[in-house]
């Protein structure tokens, strides 16, 4: 049961940082354009802002199926995750107990 919760711990660990990572990424590149963008230019393509501002072509109920859908591949993806993390840590586990035991004499 510990090697689970082991386990759960570094899929969170990793997924965590990899997704902080995007995001962080995503944000920069944002800034960074932001930065770069002047008065004029935004002025000139004000109605491609505006329009990307206030599309919406999903309707509320296909959006909350798409949603739910895409929750449950998630936390099925962090499961396997945590199944295969789980499989090492018992794979590594067992080489260990198969070592020699402090207190054994040596086989020669």
């Amino acid at each position: 049961m510990a090697r689970k919760i082991v386990a759960r711990l570094i899929v969170a660990l990793v997924l965590g940082c990899v997704v902080g990572y995007a995001v962080g990424k995503s944000m920069a590149s944002d800034a960074a354009r932001g930065q770069s963008l002047t008065l004029k230019e935004y002025i000139a393509d004000f109605e491609n802002h505006k329009k990307e501002l206030i599309k919406n072509d999903l309707p509320m109920p296909f959006s909350v199926v798409l949603g739910t859908l895409l929750i449950m591949l998630v936390f099925g993806f962090y499961e396997l995750l945590v199944f295969g993390v789980d499989r090492l840590l018992r794979a590594l586990d067992r080489r260990r107990s198969l070592a020699d035991q402090p207190g054994t004499p040596p086989p020669w």
